[in-house]
């Protein structure tokens, strides 16, 4: 007989969004069960860079004051009808920014989450309402406070380890590379160095928790001190609906089936479809259709939150600017899961490194936004016949700043010129003949970029302009951190592919994070959060931490409207 158990709210995934709605819901009083198909919690957040996208919390206020910048609700009403076009949804982004700062002065006064402020320039700046001051980062934890939590809390990318070490914040990010070449940035390093050799030594494991996992890992250590089971190895199958509400689901929890009853409320939080095939070829544009998945999106993320919803009638959103959060990644030979992937966040912005296709010519501008960067990699595959596109840097600039797996100077890169991620030749004609691609327009493209660059302007595609652009650059290059000459061979080329951090379109939902049946009325009892949930800002990626910000926000209304619907007290408030 199939075992039965009951709850009052029961949360499938274990990412930020869904942590968030069954922390909230524990702290109302009400009954949480977590359910995670993976042996480890954390979800897509645990990999992340922890950052929430936030207008008018008290962290981007009291920063705002101390710069002399305001940012009140009509100028992010302004960027964000200019971000999203004709996939406005007033509705939801009236909820959104009503309830996120909300949610974090709620987070930080009940729960172990604790943010900190980052002055970090919104994707657009330019754009008229564009900000600096609307993100927000999460505060390192220690792992001496998880207890027995640290031995199913999901670790970082493994790639993104240096010699175990994960590195926290941005400014720490830039001590690291700019080890190789500042004494003052070296000694930094052998500091935190030692520190985490001496964690090993001691204590068997890195202390601090950092970025997205010190999310999970603080909400985590809430959701247990309120006495929150979860259940890892644990796949939801299908929903369980009562003539027109959803009442729970059935979960596969080791290797047999348990109906699980939900009285109140079933929250979807199962990662979006990055790894589901079938619905990208659907969904997906171009030749991102077709092609295996490269992105750090963990194996698990197949939709099943989607597909679930979907059978009991559940409607899919798929009118959005964008399918997914994109993001240029690159592959070890061989590799079959996230571990191989590399998310191309910061090389690339980096004086001394373009980006072409196999014609030898560029085709962006290589410091974009992640966002903006793939759909014109894909866009230009189509319209010049291409499958390939390389990230490319010379010696100077691969000693700096290294190229995706490859570390910068002094750490030896040898054996990705040997398995074949790395190539290397003296000339670009040389690199061209290697790649399959047109020598004399590298060459040429090389020349006329690096000759405009050591003036600072790019007048193909205006990289080194925008405020994003320099950020992301070398502050201490000049005459334009983005921008910098490719003179100094030998150099090395990269593939790298459309890729994404999760997936936009998803389960339709109304500012309650209802949701919406085919008749267009919310389906009693089931809500949705994160990346199952279809994008708040119709597909587009308005800054720092738009993808984790939503996620958390709609968890949290989800809970206090499961709570209100259960005559319970209301978190944070009416």
């Amino acid at each position: 007989m199939t075992q039965t158990e009951t709850c009052d709210v029961l949360v499938i995934g274990s990412g930020a969004g869904a942590l968030t709605s069954a922390v909230t819901c524990a702290k109302a009083g009400l009954k949480v069960l977590v359910t995670e198909k993976a042996g480890q919690f954390g979800g897509t957040t645990a990999t992340s860079g922890g950052v929430l996208w936030v207008p008018g919390s008290r962290h981007a206020k009291a920063l705002g004051a101390r710069l002399g910048v305001e940012d009140d609700g009509d100028l992010v009403r302004t960027y964000l009808r200019h971000e999203a076009g004709n996939c406005y949804d007033e509705a939801r982004i009236e909820a959104y920014l009503e309830h996120a700062p909300r949610m974090v002065e709620y987070l930080e006064d009940h729960t172990e989450v604790k943010f900190y402020p980052m002055e970090f320039p919104d994707y657009h700046p330019e754009t008229e309402g564009g900000s600096r001051i609307r993100s927000v980062g999460t505060m390192d934890y220690d792992a001496a406070k998880m207890g027995e939590l640290m031995k199913t809390l999901k670790g970082e990318l493994p790639q993104t380890l240096f010699l175990g070490l994960a590195i926290g914040s941005t400014l720490e990010m830039k001590q690291f590379l700019a080890a190789g070449r500042s004494p003052k940035a070296m000694a930094y390093v052998i500091r935190r160095m030692a520190r985490h050799f001496m964690d090993l030594a001691f204590k068997g494991s890195s202390q601090r928790i950092v970025r997205g996992r010190a999310l999970i890992a603080r909400l985590a250590r809430t959701a247990h001190d309120l006495g929150v089971p979860f259940w890892l190895n644990a796949p939801a199958e299908r929903l369980i609906r009562e003539g027109d509400r959803v009442v729970g689901a059935e979960i596969l929890r080791d290797g047999k089936p348990v109906r699980v009853l939900a009285r109140h409320a079933v929250v979807l939080g199962a990662g979006g479809f990055p790894r589901d095939k079938d619905r990208r070829a659907r969904q997906y544009p171009g030749h991102a259709r077709t092609m295996e998945p490269v992105t750090p999106a963990p194996v698990t993320n197949v939709g099943d939150g989607i597909r679930m919803a979907e059978e009991v009638g559940a409607q899919f959103n798929a009118e959005l600017l964008q399918p997914a959060a994109w993001l240029p990644t690159s592959r070890l030979p061989g590799a079959v899961d996230q571990n191989g992937v590399w998310p191309h966040l910061t090389d690339r912005n980096k004086p001394g490194f373009i980006m072409v296709l196999p014609d030898g010519r560029r085709f962006a501008n290589e410091s974009a936004p992640y966002h903006d960067l793939v759909p014109a990699m894909l866009d230009a595959f189509e319209s010049r016949g291409a499958d390939r596109a390389f990230l490319i840097g010379d010696d100077r600039a691969i000693r700096r700043w290294g190229m995706g797996f490859v570390r910068p100077f002094p750490i030896p890169k040898g054996r990705y010129l040997r398995n074949g991620y790395l190539t290397r030749a003296a000339t670009p004609e040389a690199l061209a003949r290697k790649l399959g691609i047109d020598p004399e327009a590298l060459a040429h493209t090389i020349r006329d970029f690096s000759r405009h660059a050591a003036e600072g302007r790019d007048p193909e595609f205006h990289r080194g302009e925008s405020a994003y652009d320099r950020y992301q650059g070398d502050e201490n290059h000049g005459p334009n951190p983005a921008l910098g000459p490719l003179d100094k061979g030998p150099y090395y080329a990269v593939r790298i592919y459309p890729g994404e951090i999760g997936t936009y379109k998803g389960l339709k939902t109304d500012e309650h994070s209802r949701v919406i049946g085919q008749g267009g009325r919310p389906i009693a009892g089931l809500y949705a959060a994160g990346n199952d949930q279809s994008n708040v800002f119709g597909g587009s990626y308005p800054g720092a931490g738009a993808t984790i910000g939503p996620a958390v926000t709609f968890g949290w209304i989800a809970a206090r409207d499961i709570a209100r619907q259960a005559g319970r007290e209301v978190p944070g408030g009416a």
